[in-house]
């Protein structure tokens, strides 16, 4: 690279982009699913094997976590890449994003209180039967707003989500002043700080009046590294750093079916086995180039994870209340019995949801533009009679 010359990364076009989110919502998925069987309806689900002597199931929806580091490393990435050059809209930023939650908001949680507020007991976490039975102005305004997620646990994503892209300009000033490899240095310096150091100060018996403050919880406090993610999607973005991997790992002849697998594999058992989601920030940009070489290679394959990952972000929100919140479909996901099927069902299921959802929505659209455009034109009929 020549000095003083950035060159941007341009190794994910807008498909490729959708395939990866598309990996993660059903890592997200096989997450929800599969990690916590007291929360399945009826009984847990079956298995075939075992990894070093954990069911499979657990093991690898343990791994299905990943899935939000993911989400904000290409959030971060897509971010940088969208505002090159351009002044940073915060508000319209999180405009979009509230708007895809508020969507979502107004038709599932009115049809669990409508439908599913007296439900029997159908596993083995009352709270997830119960959830719609009771309803409250202010935690209906709450949730509403994205500041708790009572109503739909797994919603803790937005708020947290939210804080980093307001924190973005602060993020993209620091990323721009300095090199790659500084970079990454100090992604490295903020993992340990927002999900160690920090979190260990608040629980301080002197700082401890840390540990009930919101804005240090959500801005400094992290149970994984999801800020350091964000901050490396966009350091990646910026420095054209996924290109560069690329190209090595082509270069070196590493960029074929077997060999992505087997790296898939061996990130798998490093996450799970052995040092954990720390080095995620390092993870996901291997995951990314060694996942779209594997599967942009059969066409039906890219092709169906582009057109989930379209749907991504309406998978994400409404995926729990037909994995645990709704009884009656929840027993449907679980009624093969089997664990990877219940996982083809649900994720059916959501994605047929998120479909009903984007039509709904660009139906309502439609109907207040007519209705919009009929006043429209009564006003000037008016208007002219005068």
């Amino acid at each position: 690279m020549e000095k003083g010359i950035i060159h941007t990364d341009n190794f994910l076009s807008v498909d490729d982009t959708r395939i990866m989110k598309a990996i993660a919502i059903c890592c997200m998925l096989m997450h929800h699913l599969w990690s916590f069987p007291a929360r399945v309806a009826v009984k847990p689900l079956e298995n075939f094997f075992t990894i070093f002597g954990m069911p499979s199931t657990l093991y690898l929806g343990f791994f299905g976590k990943i899935c939000v580091p993911m989400f904000f490393f290409f959030g971060g990435y897509g971010v940088y890449k969208r505002t090159l050059g351009k002044k940073y809209d915060v508000v319209l930023r999180l405009k979009k994003l509230y708007f895809a939650y508020w969507k979502v908001f107004v038709i599932f949680i009115p049809i669990g209180f409508l439908f599913f507020s007296n439900q029997a007991t159908y596993c083995s976490e009352p709270f997830l039967c119960n959830r719609f039975a009771k309803l409250a102005t202010k935690e209906l305004i709450s949730n509403f707003l994205g500041f708790t997620s009572t109503y739909c646990r797994e919603w803790w994503f937005l708020i947290s989500y939210a804080f980093a892209l307001v924190c973005f300009p602060f993020v993209r000033a620091i990323i721009d002043r300095f090199s790659a490899w500084a970079n990454i240095a100090i992604a490295i310096v903020v993992t340990i700080l927002l999900t160690n150091i920090f979190p260990g100060i608040s629980r301080s018996q002197t700082l401890g009046v840390l540990g009930s403050n919101f804005l240090y919880l959500k801005f400094f406090c992290q149970i994984a590294p999801y800020a350091a993610c964000f901050w490396m999607g966009a350091v990646v973005a910026r420095n054209g750093l996924l290109d560069r991997l690329n190209d090595s790992m082509k270069s070196n002849g590493l960029l074929n079916p077997i060999v992505d697998i087997l790296t898939w594999a061996f990130i798998v058992f490093l996450r799970q086995t052995e040092i954990g989601d720390k080095f995620d920030i390092f993870f996901i940009p291997v995951l990314t180039v060694t996942g779209l070489d594997l599967f942009k290679r059969i066409k039906w394959v890219r092709l169906s994870l582009v057109h989930l990952g379209k749907q991504s972000t309406n998978m994400w929100l409404i995926h729990p209340f037909f994995c645990y919140y709704y009884g009656a479909v929840a027993k449907v996901v679980s009624a093969p019995r089997y664990a990877v099927l219940s996982l083809l069902v649900l994720i059916a299921l959501t994605y047929l949801g998120s479909v009903f959802v984007t039509l709904f929505w660009l139906g309502a659209d439609r109907i207040y533009s007519r209705v919009k455009h009929v006043i429209h034109k009564r006003r000037r009929a008016v208007s002219n009679e005068l």
